[in-house]
C-alpha cells in the first residue's frame, strides 16, 4: 500500500529560504506537500511581498499542496505586551497573507514553560482559545504542536492542552525525546486519534536533533505504529540540521522512505 507517498511533505525551509529553490531541490524527491515557516524576509508572517508572490508561483507551477502555516505565534513566555501584539498586528497579517496563499491551517504553539515540572496554567488556555476562536471566524483550523520548550511539551501534554481546545495536533516524537519522554509510544499514544500532521528528524542526548536513523527514538516502529492504526495525515519531513540543510533533506527523506517502503 503506497498511498503514503501522496502524504510525504515538508517544511520548505529545511530545504531552502526560498520558496521556489526549496521545491524544485524537493520535486525530484517526490514532495508535493509543503509546510510555510520561513520566506524570505523572516518567519511568516514577517515576509516579503515577493516571498509570497514566490509561494503563489511556484504553488501554481508545479501544482503542489500547501499544507499549513507554522508562525511560532505562543512560542515564547507569557508575556502580556507580546500577546498584545500578536492579537492586534500579528494574527491579522498572518490572516491576510493566508488568504492570499489559500492556506487555512496554521500551527500554535503553547507558551514556553519555566521549568520541566511546572504545572499548565490555565491562563494559557485563555489566550490560546482566544486564537483559535479569531481563526475559526477566518475559516483557519488550529493545530497544536509539541516541543520541548513549551507546555506542550510531551505528547500527554499536548494532548491534554489539545483536548481542552478541542482541536487537533501536530506530533513530532523526536521532539517529545528531547523533552524527557522515554518511548515514542508514551507521547504517542495519547495523541494517535488527534494527528494531522507528524514531524520526523531523531534526536540524541549528546548531539541534539539528527538523522532518522541515528536518533534514540525508534522511528521504525512509530512510522509502523502509525500504519497500523489507519494514519492519514502527513508525514513531513524536519531535519533542522541547519549547516548543510540539502544533504540532511536528501539523507533524511531516504531514510524515511526505507521506514514507510518497510510495510
Amino acid at each position: 500500500m503506497t498511498d503514503w507517498k501522496t502524504r510525504l511533505a515538508i517544511i520548505s525551509d529545511e530545504a531552502d529560504d526560498s520558496f521556489r529553490d526549496a521545491v524544485e531541490f524537493c520535486v525530484p524527491l517526490g514532495i508535493r506537500n509543503y509546510e510555510i515557516r520561513k520566506l524570505g524576509g523572516g518567519r511568516f508572517p514577517d515576509v516579503t511581498d515577493d516571498a509570497i508572490q514566490e509561494v503563489i508561483d511556484a504553488v501554481a507551477e508545479y501544482d503542489l499542496n500547501l499544507i499549513g502555516v507554522s508562525p511560532g505565534f505562543f512560542k515564547g513566555p507569557l508575556d502580556a505586551d507580546v500577546i498584545a501584539r500578536t492579537f492586534a498586528q500579528d494574527l491579522p497579517k498572518a490572516f491576510r497573507l493566508m488568504e492570499r496563499l489559500s492556506l487555512r491551517r496554521m500551527t500554535l504553539f503553547t507558551f514556553r514553560r519555566g521549568s520541566r515540572d511546572e504545572a499548565i496554567p490555565a491562563e494559557i488556555y485563555d489566550h490560546l482559545g482566544a486564537a483559535i476562536e479569531l481563526c475559526g471566524r477566518e475559516g483557519i483550523e488550529v493545530l497544536l504542536e509539541n516541543a520541548s520548550s513549551i507546555y506542550s511539551d510531551t505528547g500527554a501534554n499536548l494532548a491534554t492542552i489539545a483536548r481542552t481546545l478541542g482541536v487537533s495536533v501536530v506530533w513530532d516524537p523526536a521532539n517529545g525525546a528531547a523533552s524527557g519522554e522515554r518511548s515514542w509510544r508514551d507521547g504517542y499514544k495519547p495523541t494517535r486519534d488527534l494527528l494531522v500532521h507528524v514531524h520526523f528528524k531523531n534526536w540524541r542526548p549528546s548531539d541534539g536533533f539528527v538523522y532518522i536513523d541515528a536518533g534514540v527514538v525508534d522511528l521504525r516502529a512509530q512510522v509502523a505504529a502509525l500504519q497500523a492504526d489507519g494514519y492519514s495525515g502527513y508525514y513531513c519531513l524536519e531535519p533542522h540540521q541547519w549547516d548543510d540543510r540539502r544533504n540532511a533533506v536528501r539523507a533524511n527523506h531516504q531514510q524515511l522512505m526505507t521506514l514507510l517502503e518497510a510495510d
